[in-house]
């Protein structure tokens, strides 16, 4: 629905893949915290635990500085998860806990490596300067996420 909205808004081609860079970067969050809600309540690994409460806070923050933007461009987004991003909750919640945290870790991993590479394109190739710093300053974070994901999921094979 808010790409319906943008697409009705942006003449621009560059300030329709600027606001579609958001629409979908806001929704890679809600799934984040949403993925992360899950751990806090049902991994009983201390190391998932932790990581799971670091990416809720961490992505609640950049979901925040995006739906500011938004705000400020005119920019409608989602106001949740995307459908698939919820099935994808749900199934996770369905998991035996011996493969819950194995399956999680490997989850966010491949999640962060599609999203680090969504900002690295906008960084490059966006039109808004202001949008493209708010990426190029979101990047260390989602690389260290990156980074004690993949740790994380070494350590549980």
């Amino acid at each position: 629905m808010a790409e319906d909205k943008n697409d009705e808004k942006f003449d621009d081609k560059a300030d329709e893949k600027d606001a579609q860079f958001v629409v979908d970067a806001v929704a890679a969050n809600y799934a984040e915290i949403g993925l992360a809600e899950l751990a806090e309540q049902k991994s009983s690994n201390t190391e998932v635990k932790e990581i799971a409460t670091m990416l809720k806070s961490d992505h609640t923050e950049l979901l925040n500085k995006l739906k500011t933007y938004a705000s400020m461009k005119n920019i409608s987004v989602p106001t949740e998860a995307p459908d698939d991003a919820k099935d994808h909750i749900n199934k996770l919640r369905d998991e035996d806990a011996s493969d819950f945290d194995k399956k999680w870790c490997g989850d966010l991993k491949d999640a962060h490596d599609k999203v680090i590479k969504m900002f690295e394109k906008e960084v490059s190739n966006g039109s808004d300067m202001e949008l493209k710093d708010l990426a190029s300053a979101a990047l260390p974070t989602n690389k260290a996420h990156d980074e004690k994901l993949e740790a994380c999921h070494d350590k549980l094979k």
